[in-house]
């Protein structure tokens, strides 16, 4: 069906997919509090997005307490090119701001690194933290106006995170030692290794250069983790664009 000339959509919120053109998608509480608190009235149109891909333009009706969309037309967006981070489980409230971050820059997984300086920090980003994570990821694609989210996983050790290779990915180490950013093609997959507060120690650093990870400086000075995050998905994105197809 096609919406030439309708009006452009109130609200973007995030929905189970996938979405069917006719088909009824129900929202849940948080997402429903979301179109309360912006006004948006029954007949209104909204945007739907799962976070995989799945587009659809919806009308809302209002039934009680829950909020019913009908999906008029829908899109699926292709996958974005692999970019990872296997980043240190710092400070918990530094890391949720990254995964923020991370989701605007197009990051699709993000892997909390349990490392020997983060280990004993009471306040860093743990399991129990995880669900608020993806919130935060969803919250992201929402505002951000995109239409794929990051996976973000449970805190596992470094030896296990590295054993979590895409296939033939561009392995690179955030390190303010490190050397230039390499050339890159738009479809290149890449992991980021990135260190917690205080970074790798010695012995972990040996790890990652054995698993192939390349040292990069991103700045002159050394990055909170949560910057360099951000300094890596966006050199990351800007390479992509000046390389080939």
């Amino acid at each position: 069906m096609s919406l030439r000339g309708a009006a452009p959509p109130a609200a973007t919120v995030v929905a189970r997919g996938p979405f069917l053109a006719g088909g009824v998608v129900i929202l849940d509480e948080a997402e429903a509090h979301h179109l309360l608190v912006r006004r948006v009235g029954d007949g209104s149109l909204i945007r739907l997005v799962d976070g995989r891909g799945g587009v659809a333009t919806a009308r809302v009706t209002h039934e009680g307490k829950t909020v019913v969309t009908r999906v008029i037309a829908t899109v699926s967006i292709g996958a974005p090119p692999v970019t990872e981070l296997l980043l240190g489980a710092g400070d918990r409230d530094r890391f949720l701001g990254a995964v923020e971050k991370a989701t605007e820059l197009g990051a699709t997984r993000i892997v909390p690194v349990v490392s020997e300086r983060a280990a004993g920090v009471a306040a860093r980003f743990q399991a129990a933290h995880v669900e608020k994570a993806m919130a935060r990821a969803r919250e992201a694609v929402k505002q951000c106006g995109g239409s794929w989210g990051p996976a973000v996983g449970a805190p596992v050790a470094l030896g296990d995170a590295l054993r979590q290779h895409p296939a033939g990915a561009v392995r690179l180490l955030a390190d303010h030692e490190g050397g230039p950013m390499p050339g890159l093609r738009e479809s290149d997959a890449v992991q980021w290794a990135i260190g917690p507060e205080g970074g790798f120690t010695d012995a972990e650093l040996g790890m990652l250069r054995a698993a192939g990870f390349r040292p990069v400086a991103l700045a002159r000075a050394t990055l909170r983790f949560d910057t360099a995050a951000v300094a890596a998905l966006a050199v990351t994105m800007m390479m992509r664009g000046r390389g080939e197809a």
